[in-house]
This record gives structure tokens, sequence and C-alpha cells, in this order.
């Protein structure tokens, strides 16, 4: 089958290379020059099953207002008010209630844990090759902060290993942080979850999936999909037309926009963050991936000498002045962490997560019969790639994808509400 992938993220070059292996005579397009230009690019690294609970939580409502009125912390929302944004923030602000985050958070770890798994029991990617690790995270918290009450019970419930660490335990598991001036006083270690440096993986995917005759198109940007009847015939790019026998939209935030040109009006939403990278050889690296949750900062060592700091969402695309905000915040909590970089000066890097409201991408069959979807995982792109691709190339084979793939339907948003079913919740959390 004669397969159209588009987008060359990290979640396109992972669907490629699982097509590839397939038979499928496969195309990745993308605008870019290279692979992993976009929210794949210097993300945190992290591949992080233990932390995947939805952002939208009980109490956004609260949250929300704070950054309105400039008092958030990690989390702001930026002007202009458009239409787009404010559909966005309507069903964002639904998702809030105890039982929908119960039943996005199940959903989400579902989906993470079962993508973890596949890519770290696979052996055609070697962690040397994107600085990996599979040697757990840290989920760090202050004196005065403790995971959310029911963090713990869908961990147990989706039989993932975790360990409750008291402040020496977290010094033990976890060295550099000695010699830290930012104190935790407990935390919550994975050690099924691991890190890697995403871009790097990206471009070995597509490396592999060329290797298996896949052709990738650089500079060379899909417009729109060619759509005939409740069939997609091709796509349409800034060069000409491309037919194909099926096509998968993998463009993270761009894939809204694409997806537009069919008749759909998905909600994915830009969420900005930032991260630095540090050149540091020095033997005393972190061990293992680190999020500080009430900093909403992560951090992670990738091959010899990189370490990097991730942090902070922006609702929208901020100005400047904000930017530079972020990143004077940013780089004085990584010194503070790890102040051996004090005098080592980052390279930056601004990203857009590409969010739904619930935070659950939407994967698998689309409306028209060759069409699917693999886009809109906001933060998770890197911890749900390996997953979400094998669903796809699955569902392309007719074979029936490991995951009930009902909480990540495209269709499950109306204009001002949910329009399917939730994820039931285990008795054992509700």
């Amino acid at each position: 089958m004669r397969i159209v992938v588009v987008g060359a993220g990290i979640a396109g070059t992972v669907t490629a290379l699982a097509l590839s292996r397939e038979g499928h005579e496969v195309h990745i397009f993308d605008g870019a020059a290279e692979a992993a230009r976009g929210a794949s690019h210097a993300n945190a690294g992290l591949i992080s099953p233990g932390h995947c609970f939805s952002w939208a939580e009980p109490g956004v409502a609260g949250v929300a207002l704070k950054s309105l009125l400039g008092l958030g912390d990690g989390i702001s929302i930026c002007p202009p008010w458009t239409p787009s944004l404010l559909r966005w923030g309507a069903l964002f602000a639904r998702e809030g209630t105890r039982e929908r985050w119960l039943s996005n958070s199940k959903a989400a770890l579902a989906l993470a844990a079962y993508s973890r798994d596949l890519q770290f029991g696979a052996s055609d990617i070697p962690l040397d090759d994107y600085g990996g690790r599979h040697d757990g995270i840290l989920y760090l918290y202050g004196e005065s902060d403790k995971p959310g009450p029911y963090d713990e019970a869908l961990l147990s419930a989706a039989g993932e290993a975790f360990e409750s660490l008291d402040h020496d335990g977290l010094l033990n598991c976890e060295p550099i942080l000695h010699a830290a001036t930012v104190k935790f006083a407990r935390a919550v270690f994975c050690p099924n979850d691991g890190t890697g440096d995403a871009a790097r993986y990206a471009t070995a995917a597509l490396g592999k999936a060329v290797q298996l005759g896949a052709t990738a198109r650089f500079g060379e940007k899909v417009i729109r999909l060619d759509i005939s009847g409740n069939t997609v015939s091709g796509v349409e790019t800034d060069r000409g037309s491309f037919k194909a026998d099926a096509v998968v939209v993998t463009a993270g935030l761009s894939s809204r926009q694409l997806l537009a040109s069919a008749g759909y009006t998905l909600p994915i939403y830009p969420v900005t963050g930032y991260s630095i990278s540090y050149r540091v050889a020095s033997p005393s690296r972190p061990r293992v991936g680190a999020v500080s949750i009430p900093h909403k900062v992560a951090w992670a060592a990738f091959g010899e000498e990189t370490v990097r700091f991730t942090g902070f969402a922006d609702i929208g695309v901020p100005g400047s002045v904000k930017v530079e905000e972020r990143f004077r915040a940013l780089e004085a909590f990584a010194c503070e962490v790890y102040p051996e970089i004090r005098d080592a000066k980052p390279s930056r890097w601004v990203g857009q997560r590409p969010m739904t409201p619930d935070n659950l991408p939407f994967l698998g069959a689309a409306e028209h019969s060759n069409l699917w979807l693999n886009c809109g995982h906001g933060a998770m792109g890197w911890t749900m790639a390996c997953g979400s691709a094998r669903i796809v190339a699955d569902l392309i084979r007719g074979r029936e994808p490991a995951l009930d793939l009902s909480p990540y339907r495209w269709d499950r948003y109306r204009l001002l509400g949910r329009r399917s079913a939730m994820t039931p919740i285990p008795a054992s959390i509700s």
C-alpha cells in the first residue's frame, strides 16, 4: 500500500518506520529541512508514564484565574483571545472534574506504558543511538507538596512499579541533589521510566525506515488533503499533488489546520515550553531523569555530554518579554539544582506542544475511510510515540490494536462538550 505520512517529528518518523516494517511504500513529507524541527527538537526527553496524568485536573479553573491575573507560577495564558483559544479553554475547563481527570489520566497511562514497553523492548534502535537510559525517573516534591490523592492508585491499578522515597532515599537515587540549593522532601521513583533525546531517536527511526524503502521528502509542505467522496486520494503540497492509498496525519500542531481542509475541527492548541541544553563533561552528571512537580521543571542527561532542563507551560505563543523571563527563571533554577553548570552557556529552545483539552491524542481511524490520525499528544509525544505508531500500523494492516481506542477518537468532542462516554474507572480508585 502506498502511504503518505505527514510530519517528520517523533510521531511521524516512528510511524513511518512501523509502516515500513509492514512492507508498505511509505512517503513522509515535512516542510522543514530535516526531521524533528518542531516540538520534538529539544523537548524534555522524558519517557514518563509515571507522571502522564492529565493537566486538566480538579481546581484547574482556579489555576486559570491566577494565570489571567498574572499570579500563575509556571503557567500563563497568552493573548490574543481568539475563538480557537476560547473554545479550547472551555473544553479544557470541562475536563477538570474528578471523574474526567481520572478517566483521562487512566487512558493516558495505558497508552504511555504500552509505548514505553515497546520502545525499550525493541533492539533495532539501541540506547546509545539517542543518548537513552532506562534507569527510571524521579518525580520530586517539596516540604509542603505531595502526590495527588489518586496518583499512586492509578499507577497501582495499571500495574506500574513505583517507590515512595523520603529525603534520604531520593538523595541516594540521585546524588547530584546533595549539592543542590533547592531542596526536596520526598519523591516518587518509577524505575521503568526512562530518558532519551527525542530528536536523535526520530533521526534514527527515519534512517531505519529509509533503509527499508521509505522516502523522505523534506522542504515540501503538505497544504491540504485531496478528498474524493469518503476517501482521501492523496495530498496537495507546495510542489504539486501526490496520490496515495492512505494518509496518516502526524503533523503535531499543524495537524489542526491541515485537517480543517477536510472538514475536521479538532481542538489542538499550542502550549509553549522552554528548554536549555548544556554541554557538560563532568563525571557527576544526573543519574536519572527528574521532574520537580511544584516548579514544573524537568531535567535529564543524554549521552556523554548533554544535560537539559525543560519547563513551564504558556498557553498560546508568548511575546519576547515573556520568553526572556522564562529563560532567566529556567537558567536560575538549573543552577540551583546542578551548580556545576553555573559558568556554562546553554543553548536555548522554545517549542509549542500540540495540546488537546483532555491531554489525549487523536489516534486511529478518521471519518474518511483511509485517513488515520496520530496527533495532538501535547507534552507526551515522545512518551507515546512507539505505541501510537504501532496502533496505526495495526489498524492499517487490519489487526486488532492492543488498546481500546475509544478515549482517543477523533470525534469525541462537539463544539462545546464531549461526544463519547468516558473510560471506566477501576473500582479500586473510584
